[in-house]
C-alpha cells in the first residue's frame, strides 16, 4: 500500500520560562561578622576591601550594613555563570544615613581587574527608606563565564563619618530558557513513517524529551520519550522516526521536561499523509481489532452503518481522518465471524463485507 507524503515545516515557537537564579544575598541569619559571606541561593561570595565596620542591620528582613567608607573601599561579590545563558539581570535593595554619603559606583568585571560600569548609587540626597536599585541587564557576553565579579565601589569621601550603607536582597538572574532549540522538523520517508529531527543550542539540566501526537492539535498523546543530554554547551542533535504515522494530517509537538520538572512545549509540526494510491473500500480486511478504516468519495458526505451477519447494528463511532478516509470504531470487540459495512455518499450506497478473526 502506498501513499503521498506532504510534510509542512513550521517555525518554531518557544514558551518562556521564569528566571534562574544565578546567586542572591538575602542575609537570613546573618550576626555582623565580617566578610566573607556565602549566597543565600546559587554559589557566591561576598569579601571587601578597605572596610571593617560590620553589622546586621535592617533593610528588608535582615541586611547587612557597612559605615565608615573611604574613597575605593568596596564590596566584591564573585560568582560563575558556568551552565547559564543570559540576558542576565543583577539588582538589590539598599537603604542609606540620613547624610550625604557621595556617590558609588556599581560595576562587573570577568576577570576581577578590568570592571565596567553598570550604574551609579548616588547618595547626595539619601532617605532613610528601602530602596530598589536595577534590574539591570547584562547581555550574552557574560553567558558561561567561569567567573564574574561585581563591586560596590566608593567613589568619593562622605561628608561625615555616619556614612552607612545597608545591603539586602543581592541577586543575579539568568532569564533565558535553560533548553534553546534551533530547530524542530518532520519529514515523511517511507509509506507511514514520519523522521522527527530536531537540535538544542545549548541545555541546562534538561531531563527528557518527549514526542508527541495529534489528529486536530489540541488532544496530543505520547508516543515516545528520549534522554536529553542535561547540560551543553555545544549542539545537540536527536532523532525519532514514527514507524505508525496517521492518515491524514499528523501534527508532532516536542516537550522538554528539566530536572526540577519545569516543563517547556515547542510549537507543532505538522505532517499530511494522502491516500491518492489507497483502494476505496476497508482495509485492514481481515481485520484482528475494533478499529479499521473505511475509504470513501467524500468522508465529509458519508454515513456508515455496520451490521452483523444477522443483520444486528453494531454500535461504532465514526471519525473523518482525511477527506477520503474514516477511521470505525466499535464499542466493543467484535467476535470472529463476517459483518457488513454500509456507505452512503453522493446518492449511492456500498456495502463492504469485512472478515473479523480473532
Amino acid at each position: 500500500m502506498m501513499k503521498k507524503f506532504l510534510t509542512i515545516c513550521l517555525l518554531m515557537g518557544i514558551k518562556s520560562l521564569s528566571a534562574q537564579t544565578v546567586f542572591n544575598f538575602d542575609f537570613s541569619g546573618y550576626t555582623g561578622s565580617a566578610p566573607p559571606l556565602f549566597a543565600s541561593a546559587g554559589s557566591a561570595t561576598l569579601t571587601q576591601n578597605g572596610l571593617s565596620n560590620f553589622a546586621e542591620d535592617a533593610c528588608t528582613g535582615q541586611g547587612f550594613s557597612v559605615n565608615s567608607w573611604n574613597t575605593n573601599d568596596y564590596l566584591q561579590i564573585k560568582s560563575s555563570t558556568s551552565g547559564f545563558i543570559g540576558p542576565f539581570t543583577f539588582s538589590f535593595d539598599y537603604r542609606m544615613s540620613d547624610a550625604d554619603l557621595g556617590n558609588f559606583e556599581i560595576q562587573v568585571s570577568t576577570d576581577g581587574v578590568g570592571f565596567n560600569k553598570l550604574g551609579d548609587l548616588n547618595a547626595s540626597a539619601p532617605t532613610p527608606s528601602c530602596n530598589g536599585w536595577g534590574p539591570v541587564s547584562l547581555g550574552s557576553f557574560y553567558n558561561n563565564q567561569p567567573n564574574i565579579y561585581f563591586r560596590f565601589l566608593k567613589k568619593n569621601d562622605a561628608v561625615t563619618a555616619l556614612n552607612r550603607l545597608r545591603l539586602d536582597n543581592i541577586s543575579l538572574k539568568a532569564s533565558a530558557v535553560p533548553v534553546e532549540i534551533s530547530y524542530f522538523s518532520a519529514q515523511a520517508v517511507d509509506n507511514q513513517k514520519v523522521t522527527l529531527k530536531w537540535e538544542t543550542a545549548s541545555e541546562i539540566n534538561s531531563h527528557i524529551f518527549i514526542v508527541e501526537r495529534s489528529r486536530n492539535a489540541v488532544h496530543y498523546e505520547q508516543i515516545t520519550q528520549l534522554s536529553a543530554a542535561g547540560f551543553s554547551r555545544s549542539p545537540k542533535i536527536y532523532y525519532f522516526t514514527d514507524e505508525s504515522a496517521l492518515f491524514g494530517t499528523n501534527y508532532y509537538r516536542l516537550r522538554q521536561i528539566d530536572q526540577d520538572g519545569t516543563q517547556q512545549v515547542f510549537r507543532p509540526q505538522t505532517v499530511i499523509i494522502e491516500d491518492l494510491d489507497v483502494p476505496f473500500g476497508v482495509f485492514p480486511n481481515p481485520v484482528s481489532t475494533h478499529v479499521f478504516m473505511v475509504k470513501t468519495e467524500d468522508s465529509d458526505e458519508a454515513n456508515v452503518t455496520l451490521k452483523d451477519i444477522e443483520n444486528h447494528v453494531v454500535a461504532t463511532k465514526v471519525q473523518k481522518i482525511s477527506q477520503t478516509i474514516m477511521e470505525i470504531t466499535t464499542s466493543n470487540l467484535l467476535q470472529s465471524g463476517i459483518y457488513f459495512l454500509e456507505v452512503q455518499t453522493l446518492g449511492n450506497t456500498k456495502i463492504h463485507k469485512i472478515m473479523v478473526v480473532r
